[in-house]
């Protein structure tokens, strides 16, 4: 490095940004990284908190905790958390705990229903009936009493402490489910787009009215492309051909209805997944992630960009986010695996501290599919341990 100081060298990258109603002291955020470590039923654990607790510690503008089911029915991870009144007060340890080592730091829970990737403990749905046999083909009230889940998990997730949400709407999970144009369902959840998108839309705007006018910060996290014939990205159910004609007609509609961020993201973990997370062989994938953002940005009117794909670039990642700002691309930048390998990553680049930087191993995703605890492999010797009894029990 040179003589500058870090904040010098990424002088965009450690300045504030206004998020809604809150304000991030820099512009670093730590993505929704599933640890699977809660307690039986959902609850935060010891080991959950200390997680968060060590993010707390490395200062990021803005953390958005995992992938937070909104009923212990839509779990995709054994171990993951499910936010109800059973469990509310666990999350309000999660906050107080977090909030006393980063006081300023925004904390965003992510709300969601893993859809027909729920697991076998739990109950696979699915908005159509393409793909996964045992998924339970959801009634059109079935959708809103979810709705109505989400809006309830939002309000817990306010009087837990957090400073606003993120609706999961990427990955394959039900809220991308819904937005494809194979949704084809012909009732007021599925055929045209806008049947496609109320689900989303209207939740925005029911939370707006009660929420955001505390501050409450409120967005999403959409797959721009998922890269499946009839997936979010394309134009029709029986098109693969990326088209981002639809999901930019989505993000000008998101920021109508007032949405404070918008999280880009791609692909589907597990079909698609080095359109989402590139590894070594597919590492030039995060110049899609950048053109994704371009694209958002071209319609996304006061609402927040947050670019991902950056833990793949390592010591490069840095550089490339301050560009990115400085253009106008993004206005945030998000780190996922590259926050389980040095969760202090924003507090040691600013000290001049070694950085323990992501090498795209996917040891974390064989420990999340091996439904164990989840963490880095490489850095942190009680998940070497696990992976290695992972390995030794298949």
């Amino acid at each position: 490095m040179s003589d500058q100081s870090a904040s010098q060298r990424w002088n965009m990258l450690f300045s504030p940004m206004q998020i809604g109603g809150k304000q991030a002291k820099n512009r670093f955020v730590v993505q929704a990284m599933e640890g699977n470590d809660g307690l039986p039923g959902g609850a935060v654990s010891d080991r959950t908190r200390n997680r968060y607790v060590q993010l707390a510690k490395g200062k990021w503008g803005t953390v958005v905790v995992e992938a937070i089911s909104i009923d212990e029915n839509a779990k995709a991870r054994i171990n993951g958390l499910v936010i109800n009144r059973k469990n509310l007060d666990s999350f309000k340890w999660l906050v107080d705990e977090y909030k006393k080592e980063n006081p300023d730091g925004i904390l965003l829970f992510q709300l969601t229903h893993s859809g027909r990737k729920a697991g076998d403990f739990a109950r696979p749905v699915a908005m159509y009936e393409e793909g996964r046999g045992n998924a339970h083909l959801l009634t059109e009230q079935e959708v809103e009493d979810i709705r109505q889940l989400m809006l309830e998990g939002s309000h817990f997730a306010k009087e837990a402490g957090a400073d606003g949400i993120d609706f999961k709407m990427c990955h394959g999970y039900f809220g991308a489910e819904i937005l494809r144009p194979a949704n084809v369902r012909d009732d007021k959840w599925g055929g045209s787009f806008e049947n496609r998108t109320r689900f989303l839309l209207s939740s925005l705007k029911e939370l707006k009215s009660s929420l955001g006018k505390d501050g409450f910060v409120l967005g999403s996290r959409i797959s721009m492309y998922e890269g499946i014939r009839g997936g979010c990205g394309t134009t029709d159910p029986d098109s693969y051909i990326e088209d981002l004609s639809e999901m930019k007609q989505l993000i000008a509609l998101m920021a109508a209805e007032g949405a404070d961020y918008l999280n880009i993201s791609a692909g589907i973990p597990g079909v698609t997944s080095e359109i989402t997370r590139p590894t070594n062989p597919s590492k030039y994938f995060y110049l899609h992630h950048f053109r994704y953002c371009k694209e958002a940005r071209e319609v996304s009117g006061d609402m927040k960009v947050i670019g991902s794909a950056y833990s793949i670039l390592r010591d490069q990642a840095m550089d490339y986010a301050e560009e990115n700002l400085n253009k106008g691309l993004i206005d945030l930048v998000g780190f996922g695996r590259q926050s389980f390998a040095d969760p202090l990553l924003p507090v040691k680049l600013e000290s001049g501290e070694k950085v323990n930087y992501c090498i795209a191993c996917s040891a974390c995703t064989k420990l999340m599919v091996g439904q164990v605890h989840d963490g880095c492999a490489i850095y942190d010797p009680y998940y070497r341990d696990m992976l290695k009894k992972l390995n030794k029990s298949v």
